[in-house]
């Protein structure tokens, strides 16, 4: 079996007004351009095969063009995969022309309900945090290009999701007992066939922290305790919690707003129900330091004259 090396072909464009071409990862190439007009791409197989006898190919599909050096024509957000081959087909070099459209609205990312492409959250201070996205409904043949995660010039170790909508990451070196002096800075390249998108989210673990759920482990004359999350950072010392405690008619969710909410905020771990009828007890915890994001809601369900 011959051996194939991949490299990254080497390109150069033909500039016409603000059009760039701009290196993503080997292999991989952006045509930044301000508009969706026809733009001629230059590229190289490699200069070691000078001289040989060179076809290409786009997309699969061979092109009529030979040799070490060809030109290439995008048009609007047509790009392409582009290989060369020897004649008897042995793959010498590939290169992935992606368009982005820099000046045109987002299109393969919708925005969540923060207007934010990418949501990051943080179960604790222990330096491991995880990030997502939703992919545009429409968008059907989508990958993620390439991420990267920076603090301090240094990289954070970034895992991608299986289901390629969101990443994990973990900061070795991150120190939880010292105040974050720089923010984490994440970048996400993704396409849509070969259109690329590029986004950016900046910020510091404790703007994102947002602790599990509670665990509301006694229920008795009306009376409920629960634990800190079971993934919170630890001693409560250092890092307190503070909880919204929600009591709603029964058969209502913890986001009811009507008629005979009961609603208070308490660093305790315990609180008794005044109200006289059935009822779900709500219990959320968020970080009293920051005041940043709640976490999700535990609930039960009390029905009066019967302990659940």
């Amino acid at each position: 079996m011959n051996k194939i090396i991949f490299v990254i072909l080497q390109a150069a464009l033909q500039m016409a007004g603000s059009t760039s071409l701009r290196f993503i990862k080997p292999n991989v190439l952006a045509l930044e351009v301000s508009n969706l007009s026809s733009f001629e791409v230059f590229l190289h197989c490699k200069e070691q095969y000078k001289g040989e006898e060179i076809y290409w190919e786009r997309n699969g599909e061979s092109i009529s063009q030979t040799g070490n050096f060809i030109t290439v024509i995008i048009d609007g957000l047509h790009g392409g995969n582009f290989t060369c081959h020897r004649p008897n087909r042995d793959l010498l070099n590939y290169t992935l022309l992606l368009v982005h459209p820099v000046e045109f609205p987002k299109g393969v990312l919708t925005q969540s309900s923060d207007r934010e492409f990418i949501s990051c959250t943080a179960r604790n201070y222990n330096g491991q945090l995880h990030c997502s996205w939703k992919w545009h409904q429409e968008r059907i043949q989508r990958a993620v290009v390439y991420f990267t995660a920076i603090r301090n010039s240094s990289p954070i170790n970034c895992t991608l999701d299986l289901d390629i909508s969101g990443l994990t990451c973990i900061e070795k070196d991150y120190c939880q007992y010292s105040e974050e002096s720089r923010s984490m800075n994440l970048t996400l390249f993704v396409r849509n066939l070969y259109r690329l998108e590029e986004h950016h989210r900046t910020f510091l673990i404790q703007d994102i922290v947002k602790p599990d759920k509670v665990s509301i482990t006694k229920i008795q004359d009306d009376v409920f305790e629960w634990q800190p999350p079971e993934t919170w950072s630890f001693p409560c010392s250092f890092f307190p919690l503070s909880y919204e405690v929600k009591v709603v008619p029964n058969n209502h969710s913890c986001d009811y707003t009507g008629r005979r909410v009961e609603k208070n905020e308490t660093s305790e771990t315990h609180y008794k129900v005044k109200l006289k009828k059935a009822y779900t007890f709500c219990v959320r915890a968020q970080d009293p330091l920051t005041k940043n994001v709640w976490g999700d809601w535990s609930h039960r369900h009390q029905r009066k004259h019967q302990q659940t």
